[in-house]
């Protein structure tokens, strides 16, 4: 494998302070080697840090709709008939032993293995990108309504 075939991590970060959601995100781990990480986003002056709670990492794969899916992504999951559909956040469970993006799903949905994995290859259901946890929180509040 040569340097071209690796893949290269993309990551986004929430700016809370502007609201703002920015894609021109730099990840570095700081000099002391202590396993902090420097989360840096551009602005109108340059480069400025960016808490890494707000960062977010591209899962590699596309919805529906060809729209690239980043860790905090709120989608929509629809059967393949477009009857029954559910909302859930796309997440990073590597915190918790688990390297691996994935999603919730409700009880009566079954997948084998990760759900995430199941509805990108499978073709019985879609994803769609409808927002994400820090634009769009109202959509998690009527998610949980249902």
């Amino acid at each position: 494998m040569n340097r071209r075939d690796k893949m290269i991590p993309k990551f986004r970060a929430w700016e809370p302070d502007t609201k703002f959601m920015n894609d021109q995100v730099r990840v570095t781990s700081n000099r002391f080697g202590d396993g902090e990480i420097l989360v840096e986003a551009t602005d109108a002056f340059g480069w400025v840090e960016v808490q890494p709670e707000y960062l977010m990492q591209s899962t590699g794969l596309k919805d529906k709709n060809r729209v690239e899916v980043f860790q905090g992504d709120i989608v929509k999951v629809t059967d393949e008939d477009e009857e029954y559909s559910y909302i859930s956040v796309v997440k990073n469970y590597a915190e918790e032993g688990y390297p691996a993006f994935d999603i919730e799903y409700p009880s009566d949905w079954e997948y084998e293995s990760n759900a995430l994995s199941t509805i990108m290859s499978g073709g019985y259901e879609t994803i769609e990108i409808i927002g994400n946890i820090y634009e769009n929180p109202e959509l998690l509040e009527q998610a949980n309504e249902n």
